[in-house]
């Protein structure tokens, strides 16, 4: 679905107001733009019907709905809720993290779609599934995904707090990932949205481990392979550490491939690993008697927090996770052990 540029204020509002009849069996009565309010100046005023029941409420518009900016409006609302009026909340689209942050305050919110969460004394209504006609437009397509993806990996992979954002740009670059200071900037800007991190004069801190884990997977796609070979090489896997000119940094063992490392498993029979130039190992191609599998690419994210042990490169914990979860079922029970070590859990 392509992205919408965001509207403005006015914008929602006109939009609310041409599209009344998509709300059936709830009823827009009346919107009334910057009506006058005790102590609170709403965007509008909107009465709502059900049954035979109109009732007013105060609105207020997001044209936004990333979680921190719906959450500094909740609680703008909820202060104002002591007064005793009803507050709605308009959005583009309801989110299912915009209806839970609702539901915990007990207020009512409507998107341009057709669905609301409508929640007073004497009324309850709720529509959920109609799709979003205005996805937002964002400055980077996926901050979970690709290179972008690489900020939120080092949050995990570090386990701290970064002073800056130059700190959390030369932490890529140490454990081996490139991306710009600006695109740096940016997905920190969108990980603070979405409540996953944290900025405060302390410094820059995850908070949500387990959800950025969770967005991680959801956008994550496998690699491009532009080519495969089939090798034979003496002694399997100890063989590549003895190999003169094996580029050092230019290959890893896969994330499947890697899991030994970080839970209980079998070794691979036939280990996969990821490379960025066969170079010496074309040599050892054997399409019938196999003890490797070379996969040859320029995905850079997969080479990001590789570890190195015994003259082995081992995947990161988080690109072993993204691969094993997309597996089979035995995969995805290894990958649930996986998981507890990247979030330090008990396996």
């Amino acid at each position: 679905m392509p992205m919408s540029r965001i509207l403005t204020e006015k914008e929602v509002l006109a939009q609310f107001e041409s599209r009344k009849n998509i709300y059936a069996p709830l009823q827009v009565v009346l919107v009334e733009r910057e009506p006058a309010a005790m102590g609170y100046r709403p965007a509008a005023k909107v009465t709502l019907a059900l049954q035979n029941r109109n009732i007013a409420f105060l609105a207020e518009v997001k044209t936004r709905t990333a979680p921190k900016i719906i959450g500094e409006c909740l609680w703008r609302l909820r202060n104002a809720a002591a007064s005793g009026q009803n507050f709605l909340m308009i959005v583009p689209y309801l989110t299912e993290t915009i209806v839970e942050m609702l539901n915990q305050e007990k207020l009512s919110g409507i998107d341009l779609n057709g669905n609301y969460l409508i929640q007073v004394p004497g009324m309850f209504a709720m529509r959920l599934d109609r799709k979003n006609d205005f996805p937002e437009s964002q400055p980077i397509k996926n901050i979970y995904a690709g290179a972008s993806s690489l900020v939120g990996r080092l949050f995990l992979a570090a386990g701290q707090r970064f002073n800056s954002v130059n700190e959390v740009f030369s932490g890529i670059q140490k454990l081996g990932g490139s991306l710009s200071l600006s695109a740096v900037s940016k997905v920190l800007k969108g990980l603070e949205e979405e409540l996953i991190i944290e900025k405060s004069p302390a410094g820059i801190a995850l908070l949500q481990p387990e959800k950025l884990l969770q967005k991680l997977g959801e956008s994550y796609r496998p690699p491009r392979i532009s080519e495969s070979l089939k090798l034979n090489i003496p002694e399997g896997l100890a063989g590549l550490k003895g190999l003169e000119g094996m580029p050092g940094t230019g290959w890893v063992l896969s994330g499947e491939s890697s899991a030994r490392r970080y839970t209980v498993t079998a070794e691979d029979s036939a280990p996969k690993i990821y490379l960025i130039d066969y170079g010496p190992v074309a040599k050892y191609q054997d399409d019938r008697f196999y003890n490797v599998l070379a996969q040859k690419t320029g995905d850079l994210f997969l080479y990001f927090d590789a570890r190195e042990e015994q003259g082995l490169r081992w995947s990161s914990p988080v690109q072993c996770w993204l691969e094993l979860s997309r597996l089979d079922k035995r995969e995805r029970e290894i990958a649930a052990g996986v998981r507890n070590s990247i979030l330090g859990k008990p396996k």
